[in-house]
């Protein structure tokens, strides 16, 4: 969970996107964007990664 600037030793999270509560054993992720904490659920983690993948085009074949 989020403290002030940080996070604590709980193991308890809640998403920064759904504010659906996660433990760490569910997976997410609890990380700092820059010097601000941000925490993503499962869902809503593999939900970013796959539209970075999108937007960047990862995966697509190439017309030659």
């Amino acid at each position: 969970m989020k403290s002030g600037l940080g996070f604590d030793d709980s193991g308890e999270n809640e998403c920064d996107v759904c504010s659906t509560d996660f433990t760490d054993d569910e997976g997410g992720i609890t990380e700092y964007f820059g010097i601000l904490p941000v925490a993503f659920c499962p869902d809503c983690l593999s939900s970013m990664c796959d539209m970075v993948s999108q937007l960047m085009g990862w995966g697509e074949e190439e017309d030659e």
